[in-house]
């Protein structure tokens, strides 16, 4: 075998092959001679169709096997001769399959940028030291406060932060319009759920009370069809009532799932709650650093081919997404171009994180995949069922080493880089959007 290497762009790899011509059509004449033993043809026996006439009636289709055969064997056997990385999948110029000549083709791909070593220089980490405060505890318990409010029937006019249940029909010129009416419609006031025209209208209201009121869409409303257009609405009150916020007690505890220790217990599984949440956020904040860390030491050309591949995929789980939020598939069109740059880190880090498996001789670790799907076992009713259902399926047990290879990377990037310990609160390092305007409010 003949292997020609062409460098065609940084990256791009030009192979011709070429394979003795004899060793192709014995295989073939191989191949047609062992099909004459079960050929049943009209006018001959069975296993006694003469050769010349398999070969005319299967010739063709056999000569296409074979190259095919020759094409995948000697291109897997010409890159490792010669070294080579393909990235994505290689565009094969078929070879030309005329009797007597040599069996030679074409093929073109991308290799994988050769890493040498992944470089450190200059990756700083600050490391989030927080712990749950009482304060932060007591905000939770707010949030649960809140999430479980009684609405009390009232008498009296209806006042900011009261919730009104309506029945309304609204008219563009006195004709209906799609979405405009609806019974038994519940709207808090000064939530911003509705249009602050509509909502003012219902300040002072009373329960039973009917009235009519204009308002006017704003211009960028987010249906077009009324955008900038007057609607008139014909409203009934069905009801007006005042929020009212349950009392933390043993009966609010047990309304959470906290059948014993009341309060106490209530606040013990909150802390505990917010513990974990906070230390899975600090081992995300660190990952994020290591990465972009990652990125910047290390700026490498990627292969087109694998951003491409990663772009469809990020616009096919986007899709997918709306999809199961009910929008119609058909009605589906995407811009694939706000996709590329996530695709490209992706790549670029998944290259990095290889190189490093690779140079690091780093293996999954046994101990730390059961201790994993331990860990998610214990959500679910029954752990041991999902541990074997874990285990039996070679798919999703890859998925699992792949993320514990990943945090065993992050931790041997972590010991070999400058680590410093930044002081936040539990709400900065849960909601990174609070730190980020605090740092911009400090710089």
């Amino acid at each position: 075998m003949q292997v020609t290497v062409e460098a065609t762009g940084e990256l791009e790899r030009r192979l011709t092959i070429t394979l003795p011509g004899s060793d192709f059509e014995s295989k073939v004449q191989e191949r047609l001679r062992s099909m004459v033993p079960r050929i049943k043809m009209d006018g001959f026996r069975p296993g006694k169709v003469p050769y010349k006439v398999v070969e005319r009636r299967y010739g063709s289709a056999v000569r296409q096997e074979v190259s095919d055969e020759f094409v995948r064997d000697s291109f897997r056997d010409a890159i490792k001769q010669e070294s080579l990385r393909p990235a994505g999948m290689p565009q094969i110029e078929p070879p030309q399959l005329e009797a007597g000549e040599s069996f030679a083709y074409t093929v073109t791909f991308e290799v994988l940028p050769e890493i040498e070593s992944v470089k450190l220089e200059g990756i700083k980490i600050k490391q989030p030291r927080a712990e749950v405060t009482d304060k932060d505890i007591e905000g939770v318990l707010k949030k649960l406060q809140e999430q479980h409010i009684e609405w009390e029937p009232m008498e009296r006019p209806a006042q900011e932060a009261d919730g009104v249940t309506i029945t309304y029909h609204g008219s563009i010129e006195g004709k209906p319009f799609p979405g405009g009416s609806k019974e038994n419609f519940f709207v808090i006031l000064g939530k911003g759920t509705t249009l602050k025209e509509f909502e003012e209208h219902l300040i002072g209201v009373n329960k039973g009370q009917e009235l009519t009121f204009e308002i006017t869409f704003p211009e960028h409303y987010g249906n077009q069809e009324l955008a900038g257009k007057k609607a008139s609405f014909a409203v009934k009150v069905i009801s007006v009532t005042a929020p009212r916020l349950p009392e933390i007690n043993e009966d609010f505890a047990e309304k959470l799932g906290v059948k014993e220790g009341g309060v106490a217990a209530l606040r013990q599984e909150i802390k505990a709650s917010m513990t974990r949440n906070l230390e899975q956020a600090v081992r995300d904040r660190v990952r994020e650093q290591i990465m972009d860390g990652l990125l910047v030491a290390n700026p490498t050309t990627l292969p087109i081919s694998l951003v491409k591949e990663e772009t469809s995929i990020l616009l096919e789980q986007a899709k997918n997404n709306l999809a199961k939020q009910g929008v119609n598939p058909q009605e589906i069109s995407l811009d694939e171009s706000p996709f590329v740059e996530q695709a490209r880190r992706r790549v670029a880090l998944r290259l990095i994180f290889s190189t490093i498996l690779e140079k690091q001789e780093i293996k999954a670790d046994q101990d730390k995949i059961k201790q994993r799907v331990t860990e998610l076992a214990a959500s679910y009713e029954d752990p041991e069922e999902f541990s074997r259902w874990i285990f039996s399926d070679r798919e999703r047990l890859s998925e699992i080493e792949n993320a514990v290879m990943e945090t065993q990377i992050i931790d041997w990037v972590l010991d070999q880089v400058e680590v410093l310990d930044k002081s936040m609160s539990f709400e900065e390092v849960v909601n990174p959007q609070i730190s980020s305007a605090k740092e911009k409010v400090q710089d």
